[in-house]
């Protein structure tokens, strides 16, 4: 079984999309709204306040562009398990810890993960260029 495929975004990140242009979809759909907070008309309001609390940790220290509305199902996924690995890590089973190192893979958070991610440096801006 292969690898499973990467977000643009991440791609983008890491710098493959240069490196690969024929391997990128084009067609991929792209987020257009933010992941937001963890309770939003409703949504989300069976995480807990720790699982909330943990929600907006991870949503802190994402990459730019790389989490969307169409991730929250599998952000909560991530928040829940992260908490019981912090709660109750030796009654977590190995497919639990198996499935949260890979949500965390596919969104860039692992340091091997890391380590691809190249982000641009902003420019400085001229403050006179306005004038």
């Amino acid at each position: 079984m292969g690898a499973p495929r990467r977000p643009t975004a991440i791609k983008e990140l890491t710098g493959t999309d240069k490196k690969n242009p024929a391997r990128m979809n084009r067609n991929e759909p792209t987020p257009t709204r933010g992941i937001g907070p963890a309770i939003r008309n409703g949504a989300g309001s069976n995480l807990n306040t720790q699982e909330q609390a943990i929600w907006d940790e991870v949503v802190s220290i994402s990459y730019a562009g790389v989490l969307g509305e169409a991730d929250r199902i599998a952000l909560e996924m991530m928040c829940r398990l992260i908490h019981e690995m912090r709660t109750d890590f030796t009654e977590m089973t190995a497919a639990k810890i198996t499935q949260l190192s890979q949500l965390l893979g596919r969104f860039g958070m692992t340091p091997s993960d890391r380590t691809k991610i190249v982000v641009p440096k902003n420019e400085k801006k001229n403050g006179f260029a306005d004038l």
